[in-house]
């Protein structure tokens, strides 16, 4: 679902994508509507229209094209549309016949966006099916795509500014109302583009491939759109998945305060009932609200970088947005774990990870903000401003989400489109076998919503995930082995004994986490971590020339040295005696093992390196988002050697210092032994710096 960002009162969509790497933002070209004779639904085969992951194969293990629609399903000889297809071929040879459609929220988020890259990188979802991934009705690849570019200035003009919320709504109601008037003058008619059509949309394309029957999957507005399918073409559904649950029946605007209250109680609570938690970040709720109370106050203003353009731009946090991108990252579920972490570093005044996330999300350009106003106020705008009840509510929370519903009817009173009748907001009864998959930490759809839902569908099973947030699939793979369970067999619960090893959030606690800051500088090209890490490894690879150099020394040496001459025989009353002083063990011992003390210790060093950027790799494959502040604790193994380096250094530089106080050594081997030393020491110096060296303790 969107929300508002409170302070600015602009649509941010937090489409699942957000956390799994970095948004490539992409503007597909939106011709005018066509006219057509032909017949409709069709669909034409086409290169793909995003970019693939490497590795994958068009036509091999995808095929994408695109379905034409009539833009008014009731006048199929009307204006057509194009919807964006991709199908993601299964793994296996010979597939089930009924694919998995995928639908997914906003509305007007892109699925084929947010899903694709997973779904052939890493999903076990594909295992036995098709995947088909549409992009509907004005999103990103179809066209039309009803995209806000107004929306989008806005939020770069007013970064850095600190606007009251009257200033704020003001603003984002004029970049809208430009927005309207603009696809309006290109000759789009905004009204069609509602669930209805939506819904008969999918019809279409169950009808254009061929199929008898499909399973089909929502998120967040993409159930809606699920139950309104179920409504009106049920004999086309084998199963259907509702995952982050929207009742029809339930007007999410007015209930976004409430739900918003409750995801920050569960957070605090969680918590405090976690001990290590508790102990690290005690008294979180406390502490939040002096963090907000203290930025309305005076505002922080912090860097952000576009991950698109990676450009950097002055942000402004003052309170109210503070809690919005809370509010935000809530959506999340792997995100959860380090929000009391980020909670207490913006109580000491740091934002890096809150920044980081947050611009993922600002500067998305992904999402049709006239798709969710042509959506919305078809169907959502029949209340008054004054239904919403703020009893209960945390003043900070009331304040700021009190005014969102008007701010909503004002847009929709601009944004003039035709209501929908109002049996759309009637709930769905249905025998159609349904999974509804909720996560206790949902800001915004709580699983109270589902069970709201399940109460009409007579086969109906409801499954909630204490570690999840807004979204299911593809979150782990308990998840995805639920899902994949039901679509073998819709008509029998599925096994959840699973959720029993996810029962419980793992803070980012140093019971559980590394603090290893410099990655997340590496990962966002901070430029003097990268000169570091450049010096670490040049340092490193000068140790590791002594493997090299020493060897060819000492064979250069045998080979170049001549036989020594015969010594005269002295009489027993010629020969003196000298006494022999013996120098100590210690004192021979180690200029004699110096060359081996560099090689172990570059290989020492080249072994932590490769271990923790094995660790990190992993990390990066797993959407880990620990890796914002470090790496996980079982990984402290690694970070004792190190430690064995900083002994070995140690060693090298006495052995030095016995080679020259002993005259050993020629000056040529002396002047590389120095160089050595100092790589070693840089070495130590950096990953001093970095926090690697008593890590492991």
């Amino acid at each position: 679902m969107f929300i508002h960002n409170p302070k600015k009162n602009l649509p941010i969509s937090l489409l699942q994508a957000a956390l799994a790497g970095l948004i490539i933002a992409s503007l597909f070209f939106t011709p005018a509507i066509a006219a057509e004779t032909q017949d409709v639904p069709r669909f034409e085969p086409s290169a793909c229209m995003f970019p693939l992951p490497q590795g994958v194969s068009e036509g091999v293990d995808v095929q994408c094209g695109y379905l034409t629609v009539p833009l008014e399903h009731a006048n199929p000889s009307g204006p057509t549309i194009q919807l964006a297809v991709a199908i993601i071929k299964s793994k296996e040879a010979s597939p089930k016949p009924d694919p998995l459609v995928m639908a997914q929220g906003g509305p007007g988020g892109s699925t084929i966006d947010t899903y694709a890259e997973p779904l052939l990188t890493r999903s076990s979802l594909r295992a036995d099916r098709d995947i088909i991934l549409f992009d509907q009705r004005g999103t990103l690849y179809s066209r039309p795509a009803l995209m806000c570019k107004e929306i989008d200035q806005l939020t770069l003009d007013t970064l850095d500014e600190d606007l009251s919320l009257e200033e704020g709504a003001r603003l984002s109601l004029q970049a809208t109302q430009e927005c309207r008037e603009r696809l309006a003058g290109e000759g789009l008619d905004l009204s069609p583009f509602n669930s209805l059509e939506n819904a008969a949309d999918i019809e279409d394309l169950r009808v254009a491939l061929g199929y008898e029957q499909i399973n089909l999957y929502g998120v967040s507005y993409g159930t809606m759109l699920a139950q309104h399918t179920m409504r009106l073409f049920p004999e086309g559904l084998r199963s259907v998945i509702l995952d982050g649950v929207v009742p029809l029946q339930t007007n999410f605007i007015l209930e976004v305060p409430k739900t918003m209250d409750r995801s920050f109680t569960h957070l605090f609570q969680s918590c405090a009932s976690d001990p290590a938690c508790n102990k690290e970040f005690p008294d979180l709720e406390k502490v939040f609200f002096e963090v907000v109370d203290k930025l309305n106050q005076t505002p922080a203003t912090v860097p952000m970088k576009d991950p698109e353009t990676y450009l950097t731009h002055d942000a402004l946090i003052d309170g109210d947005s503070f809690q919005s991108g809370l509010f935000q990252l809530l959506y999340v579920s792997s995100i959860i774990p380090a929000l009391p972490r980020m909670i207490y570093d913006a109580q000491k005044g740091n934002f890096d990870f809150f920044t980081t996330i947050l611009a993922i999300i600002i500067f998305d350009k992904t999402s049709a903000y006239g798709m969710y106003y042509s959506v919305l106020c078809a169907e959502d705008a029949d209340y008054n401003a004054d239904e919403v009840n703020l009893s209960g509510i945390r003043p900070q929370i009331a304040e700021i989400e009190g005014r969102g519903p008007q701010d909503m009817l004002d847009v929709c009173k601009m944004w003039a489109v035709e209501p929908l009748d109002a049996s759309v907001d009637q709930p769905i009864s249905s025998d159609i076998p349904t999974l509804l998959l909720s996560g206790a930490f949902d800001p915004i759809t709580p699983p109270e919503f589902a069970q709201s839902v399940a109460a009409n569908l007579s086969k109906s099973y409801s499954v909630t995930f204490p570690t999840g947030s807004h979204g299911q699939a593809m979150e782990g793979g308990c998840q995805d082995h639920l899902i994949l369970a039901f679509l073998e067999n819709p008509n029998q619960q599925p096994d959840t004994r699973c959720i029993s090893g996810i029962s419980k959030t793992e803070f980012f606690t140093q019971e559980s986490l590394i603090d290893l800051p410099v990655l997340a500088k590496l990962l966002n090209l901070d430029g003097s971590s990268i000169v570091e890490l450049l010096l670490l490894v040049l340092s490193v690879t000068g140790l590791l020339t002594a493997w090299f150099i020493f060897p060819v020394a000492w064979l250069g040496q045998k080979l170049s040295r001549k036989p020594a001459p015969p010594q005269p025989v002295l009489s027993p009353a010629d020969q003196i005696i000298v006494p022999v002083v013996e120098p100590s063990a210690v004192s021979t011992i180690l200029p004699r093992l110096a060359s081996w003390m560099a090689a172990l210790n570059g290989s020492l060093l080249l072994i932590f390196l490769g271990g923790l950027f094995s660790v990190v790799f992993k990390m990066i494959n797993d959407n880990d988002n620990r890796l914002f502040y470090g790496v996980p604790a079982n990984a402290a193994g690694w970070f004792f050697l190190p430690t064995l380096s900083a002994g070995l250094t140690i060693l090298m530089a006495a052995a030095l210092a016995q080679a020259f106080s002993q005259r050993k050594w020629s000056w040529g081997k002396r002047i590389y032994y120095i160089l050595l030393v100092l790589c070693g020491l840089v070495s130590l110096i950096i990953l001093g710096l970095w926090g690697a060296l008593a890590a492991w303790i």
